[in-house]
């Protein structure tokens, strides 16, 4: 017959075989041939120091976009969360600096305004950025983003170490 203090010693056994069993089925097991991939963004020469990076694939029936946070200018993605071998649209955004200070035309409870977006519309909303990740990698591609880039610009394609101005 077990005693309390078996039956709590035997449970706490389960519970932790329980949990590393889960554990181990929770992995990526998808069958896609992922790659790793990594970089960096600067604007204006200086390491983004908060963003996004995202990739949308551009080729028919291509369905593994990826996303990345971007911090003192890298971003990472590990081969389990990578992408597939193939081209892709990147848009880079950035947490704008929030403004603290209410407007004098506010009312007391009225929400702040939007911050402004800090990167220009070509390298997010009307990207011109593109990257093609490749089996052989290694898959890292860099971005220098110009601060005062025009709305509009042509299409910029590159692959491996890039740079965009």
């Amino acid at each position: 017959m077990s005693t309390p203090r078996h039956a709590s010693r035997n449970s706490l056994w389960l519970g932790l075989a329980g949990a590393t069993l889960i554990a181990g089925c929770s992995a990526s097991t998808d069958e896609l041939p992922r790659q790793a991939v990594s970089g960096e963004v600067k604007l204006a020469g200086t390491p983004l120091k908060a963003g996004m990076i995202q990739f949308m694939p551009t080729a028919p029936g291509a369905a593994t976009p990826g996303a990345a946070a971007v911090t003192d200018g890298k971003y990472a993605m590990s081969r389990s969360n990578g992408l597939v071998p193939g081209p892709y649209q990147v848009s880079v955004t950035s947490a704008p600096a929030s403004s603290t200070a209410p407007s004098t035309d506010m009312m007391p409870g009225d929400p702040l305004p939007p911050a402004k977006e800090p990167i220009p519309s070509i390298y997010n909303a009307k990207t011109t950025l593109s990257a093609t990740v490749t089996e052989a990698g290694p898959n890292s591609f860099n971005f220098e983003l110009n601060a005062t880039a025009p709305t509009t610009a042509t299409s910029q394609t590159r692959s491996k170490s890039s740079k965009f101005k």
